[in-house]
């Protein structure tokens, strides 16, 4: 497995017309102040700091600081603050901003999704996530460890309540499982390696459910509303940077590498568990019947279900519509 990190309207015809993604990354007048984005150490968020290094933001006219945190619930935190105008973010933070802050979560971009390196590990007798009815399951409060679960439950029609949560730090789960403490767990490399070492068995992966376990560029909708063009210039900034990967992926690693405190050969083999989303595949991700459409459902119910949702919302909520960029973008 890969070693990773610590970690709008709609119209009648589709999508196509209420998104940011469909226009270019254009080029935004300079702006009064910079736009404050704040990541934790993952590699979906790395072309970032491609972007930054190339001075991609700059010659979009932007000037912009990213806010290096260690976690991606401090980034969360940051956003709901108002100290940052945006963040990474995957769906249970942008399910949790909304439902604790009044926030307005946008989602900017879908940057990638997990393809295989988030797993649930069970126990070498079980065959399928079926056999962890009524059994005590690790997960870390507060991460998309509840959204994997989730989807695995939903692949056997089971519920979050159909098993006993246990939660603790994704570090102290390779013990708690051995000492048979939890009968399962959710978690991703290291620990997953550790748990499979110690007789562990895979009984579900993000690679099962392509595009539902995501990461997001997440803006504050009051945020979008000012300053639209500058949002829709720093998507463009990141997508230059995910050409300039494709084309020179031994500069791009090595910043990219540098950023996450490791050797490149580590960083190659980090990317391996996840996907990266092209600007071509955003349409389909986010579709109303789309897989991130879908996740955000299940995963807003097993939230609910525990009591971590106050308010029901959809998609739609999170989708940033053409009209907020549209008057400055016209002046670009």
């Amino acid at each position: 497995m890969p070693v990773l990190p610590s970690r709008r309207r709609f119209l009648s015809a589709g999508i196509g017309s209420a998104l940011l993604f469909g226009s270019g990354g254009g080029c935004s007048m300079t702006s009064p102040e910079p736009l404050k984005f704040a990541t934790n150490p993952w590699p979906g968020f790395d072309p970032l700091y491609v972007a930054r290094d190339k001075g991609y933001f700059e010659e979009a006219g932007l000037t912009v600081a990213l806010v290096d945190l260690t976690s991606i619930g401090a980034s969360r935190r940051a956003l709901e603050r108002g100290q940052v105008d945006g963040c990474g973010a995957t769906l249970v933070e942008i399910l949790l901003a909304a439902d604790q802050s009044g926030l307005r979560p946008q989602i900017a971009a879908v940057v990638d999704y997990s393809n295989g390196a988030d797993v649930l590990i069970g126990t070498a007798a079980m065959r399928n996530p079926a056999d962890l009815r009524g059994r005590r399951v690790a997960i870390e409060p507060g991460t998309l460890h509840i959204q994997l679960l989730a989807l695995a439950l939903a692949s056997v029609n089971l519920g979050i309540r159909d098993v006993i949560l246990v939660p603790m730090p994704q570090n102290a789960m390779p013990v708690a499982f051995a000492d048979g403490m939890v009968a399962a767990a959710v978690c991703f490399p290291p620990e997953s390696n550790r748990l499979v070492d110690a007789g562990g068995k895979v009984l579900f992966h993000s690679g099962q459910v392509p595009g539902q376990v995501v990461d997001t560029l997440v803006f504050d909708g009051a945020f979008v509303a000012r300053r639209g063009a500058d949002v829709r210039a720093f998507v463009g900034a990141y997508y230059r940077a995910m050409d300039f990967m494709a084309s020179h992926p031994d500069e791009a690693h090595a910043i990219m590498a540098r950023r996450e405190n490791m050797s490149v050969a580590e960083l190659r083999q980090t990317l391996g568990g996840l996907h990266y989303v092209a600007r071509s595949e955003q349409r389909d991700l986010l579709a109303p019947d789309g897989p991130v459409a879908r996740s955000l459902g299940q995963l807003q119910g097993a939230m609910m279900s525990l009591a971590q949702l106050r308010q029901s919302r959809t998609l739609k909520d999170f989708l940033i519509a053409r009209e907020l960029i549209a008057e400055r973008g016209a002046m670009a």
